[in-house]
């Protein structure tokens, strides 16, 4: 709304509950005065927008005031807490702020909008006056003391009202019912296996996802954390469970994309999850209503579970082996002998998978006639719906199980096809496409230039696929760098303009996923085809 644009905007770096880092704000402050940066506020959260976190306001300000920067607080949901006496021990220190912003909309029963911005000093707010012939100043006249914004409602009325109407303990104890609510909705969410707590708040805000117990036993007995398959799986399933009760309008709760999730037991900090969020500020919500909530969405994220043929690892306790590694064994068992390589590829070759939906398994051999595919085809399916995993029949399995060197040669020379233009063709999803040669030559290629795992191989045919693997890694360097037009000298150059726009071409059809594994993988491409040395 200022216009200031985003490189006149610094941001500081948070906690791990989310609030401002100090000893990174004084640093910053530094480094900005030191290069002769004029620092024009400092802006503040009494309550962020994500997990209504309220910063140290106390001692910003000590820091902001031995500066002299303008400290500005964003209230627009923590200022609620000024009307309880059991809370608002948290805004400790909004007193000192120049400015402030509330959204009483966003807490007092008061419709929509009624957003003000408060001033310590009235000479400060009186500067931003303008004078205007056509506004009198006669003793009853407003038309001047909104004068930076103009013609707007006369909202102070509204505030006005409402503590009128509802009065000031009032208004209070339904403040600190909020809060206790929302104490409440988090105990409860801990209490549920399959749904995971994430941080804390300071108002009145809860957020959590839906994770099977299942597979939080299964990393917490592996010590590891969800893979980026995992996470994408995870995501899905959160983002439907929303939609459904959306859809359903029994219930309501909202949920986003967050950044840096903080949960660093079962996910990185740096990836993103979609999480569902609550935030009770409706008088009359129970926790009746929020357990009959909880409750369906634990049902659905089982029923989804269920839909989409997801096996969580954890699932197969008193096993010594898990589904995957029994499906492999067999399948190596029961592949033929001559020159062959059998590797699986996509999320089935990432280590540590907590949930697995199914094995993409592709076989290079001399030949592929028809009676060596059906004998292929068959004793894939066997495997598979013995073990009841998935089979994605979006490319049929007669076209993808078994490809001859001969045919993955030309793959890996030719690299993914482009148009007219030069960018990367679209993928159709007609079936006379996904059946073609096209296709195949496109998934080859995939194969070839991202992690896979050979879990049954000659070693003839271990040879073969490393040197189709060299070919395709050369193609795959030449393709991005006429894609993005540029030359490239390192392998962080090289996978962050794979990863951009240019590198993909418009519409994004290569189809490589950002995941830890994928990338690098392109790094190690780029350093075997560039003979240049592994950071």
């Amino acid at each position: 709304m200022m216009s200031l644009g985003e490189k006149n905007i610094v941001p500081v770096p948070v906690d791990a509950e989310f609030h401002m880092d100090q000893t990174a704000l004084r640093r910053i402050i530094s480094q900005e005065k030191g290069q002769g940066n004029t620092i024009m506020a400092c802006v503040a959260y009494a309550g962020d927008p994500t997990c209504l976190r309220i910063d140290d306001l106390h001692g910003l300000s000590q820091i902001l005031q031995e500066k002299d920067i303008w400290f500005h607080v964003d209230a627009c949901h923590g200022s609620q807490l000024a009307f309880s006496e059991r809370h608002h021990h948290k805004l400790r220190g909004i007193e000192k702020a120049d400015s402030i912003t509330v959204d009483r909309q966003q807490a007092m029963l008061i419709p929509y909008d009624c957003s003000l911005v408060l001033f310590r000093e009235h000479r400060t707010q009186a500067s931003l006056s303008t004078d205007s012939d056509s506004i009198p100043n006669a003793q009853w006249s407003f038309g001047g003391t909104g004068r930076f914004a103009g013609s707007r409602a006369f909202d102070s009325l509204k505030i006005w009202s409402s503590i009128k109407s509802h009065g000031k303990n009032s208004m209070g104890r339904m403040i600190d019912g909020r809060l206790e609510l929302t104490d409440a909705i988090e105990l409860e969410v801990e209490h549920r296996p399959s749904l995971v707590l994430l941080g804390g708040t300071d108002i009145n805000s809860c957020m959590f996802i839906y994770v099977p117990a299942s597979v939080q036993r299964y990393c917490i007995e592996h010590n590891i954390r969800l893979s980026d398959s995992d996470l994408e799986k995870i995501n899905q399933l959160n983002l439907h469970i929303q939609d459904i009760i959306h859809r359903e309008r029994v219930y309501y709760i909202y949920g986003f994309p967050l950044q840096n999730c903080p949960h660093g037991r079962f996910i990185e900090p740096v990836k993103t999850v979609f999480v569902l969020h609550t935030l009770n500020g409706n008088t009359q919500s129970t926790m009746e209503n929020v357990r009959g909530l909880l409750d369906r969405i634990e049902y659905l994220g089982r029923a989804l579970l269920i839909d989409r043929q997801y096996i969580c690892m954890g699932d197969t306790r008193g096993s010594s082996t898990n589904r995957l590694e029994r499906a492999e064994r067999k399948l190596t068992q029961k592949l033929y002998d001559k020159d062959f390589v059998a590797a699986v590829y996509g999320s089935s070759a990432l280590q540590n998978n907590a949930i697995l939906s199914n094995i993409n398994l592709m076989i290079f051999a001399h030949s592929a006639e028809s009676s060596k595919i059906k004998q292929v085809v068959s004793v894939f399916r066997s495997v598979m719906e013995g073990e009841g995993i998935l089979i994605d029949f979006e490319i049929p399995l007669h076209r993808r199980l078994l490809v001859t060197f001969e045919f993955a040669g030309q793959a890996a020379e030719s690299g993914p096809p482009l148009d007219e233009a030069g960018h990367v063709s679209s993928i159709s999803s007609t079936p006379e496409y996904l059946s073609s040669d096209e296709m195949l030559r496109r998934l080859v290629f995939n194969v070839l230039t991202t992690p896979n795992k050979i879990i049954a191989a000659t070693t003839g045919g271990t040879n073969r696929l490393k040197s189709l693997e060299t070919t395709a890694a050369r193609k795959l360097i030449t393709t991005i760098q006429h894609l993005g037009q540029s030359e490239v000298s390192t392998a962080d150059e090289f996978v962050n303009l794979f990863m951009s726009d240019g590198g993909q071409g418009k519409g994004k059809h290569l189809g490589y996923k950002p995941r830890h594994n994928v990338l690098e993988k392109l790094r190690k491409i780029f350093h075997d085809v560039q003979k240049t040395p592994i950071d």
